[in-house]
């Protein structure tokens, strides 16, 4: 049992490492067209773009151990009988490291993905003791500027008595359709399972991901409030206010209206009418296409595993 077993932790392993480092390859020039989207989109497609090499290897590994797709879509072959099987190694040192090697890449993402959420509670409670409720926001008794929005599936905006004494009525109305677009769309967790998935990537790859992440749902929060308020109204509160605020530590773990990437979100609001919304058939082409791969995958996978384990076998024997 934990031979079979280890050698699909192992499998899953290989596969994931090696369509993380092909989406690395091919990334820049996926940015492009992503940062063509409208940001709604842009920023959900890039989730599951990083997602996808977790998910995807995990499920075409599963798929492994369904007999019926020997015959279906694994060409049926031979290992001294002809029965449907799993590719299996016999170096139980081989499974036992497969194992061990998945036990603790799941322990290290689940690790990171609940520190980060008791670390969001924490502060949520932190700021509600610290703070009293208005209409749409909680009111800060701060006489530094701040406005951010704190919590997971229920987010609350934050609002400081600095904040309210140094802008206007208009900007603040634009800064809190701007959070409330934060709050509607959940980006504290959006940006949460961002950094988890990412975590197999390089440091500075990995920023470079997390920053596109949090630039590209700034930019949709900005075109929520811009159906509101117009994008040049927007636009301008973003330069009159957010220098003032960039000024201001925002909470870890929070979004807020920090004036970051003011140039990347006032050319966006610009050019809103530009960027473009993914329709209905091409995101059902592109679940079937994902869909089709998986399947397709799943017979190089069956005998690219087993020459794997036997080359590694092979290297064990030689040096033992």
């Amino acid at each position: 049992m934990i031979n079979t077993f280890g050698t699909l932790c192992l499998i899953w392993l290989v596969l994931w490492l090696a369509l993380t480092l092909m989406l690395r390859a091919v990334y820049p020039l996926l940015r492009q067209t992503l940062f063509r989207l409208h940001p709604a989109h842009g920023s959900q497609v890039l989730l599951v773009l990083w997602s996808a090499p977790f998910v995807l290897s995990l499920i075409t590994t599963l798929l492994l151990l369904i007999p019926m797709f020997d015959g279906l879509l694994i060409e049926p072959h031979c290992h001294g009988d002809c029965a449907p099987h799993v590719p299996t190694t016999n170096a139980s040192m081989l499974a036992w490291g497969g194992f061990g090697l998945a036990i603790v890449s799941t322990l290290v993402l689940l690790w990171h993905f609940t520190e980060g959420l008791w670390r969001g509670v924490r502060m949520r409670r932190q700021f509600d003791a610290l703070s009293s409720r208005r209409s749409g926001y909680r009111l800060l008794d701060a006489s530094e500027p701040a406005v951010f929005t704190l919590g997971w599936w229920r987010p609350r905006v934050y609002v400081s008595q600095g904040l309210l004494a140094g802008c206007s009525g208009d900007e603040l109305s634009v800064i809190l359709a701007h959070e409330q677009a934060h709050r509607r769309r959940r980006d504290n967790l959006r940006l949460l399972l961002g950094r988890v998935f990412c975590l197999v990537l390089p440091g500075a790859w990995r920023h470079r991901v997390i920053n596109d992440l949090h630039l590209l749902c700034e930019q949709a929060c900005d075109f929520a409030a811009a159906r509101q308020y117009g994008s040049v109204s927007v636009a301008h509160t973003l330069v009159q206010v957010g220098r003032v605020l960039r000024r201001s530590a925002a909470p870890l773990q929070g979004i807020s209206f920090d004036g970051s990437d003011l140039h990347n979100r006032v050319h966006a609001l610009l050019g809103i009418d530009s960027r473009r919304l993914l329709s209905n058939w091409q995101v059902g082409t592109l679940a079937v296409a994902a869909s089709l791969a998986v399947l397709l995958a799943v017979e190089p996978l069956h005998h690219g595993a087993e020459w794997m384990i036997g080359l590694l076998e092979h290297n064990m024997v030689m040096a033992i």
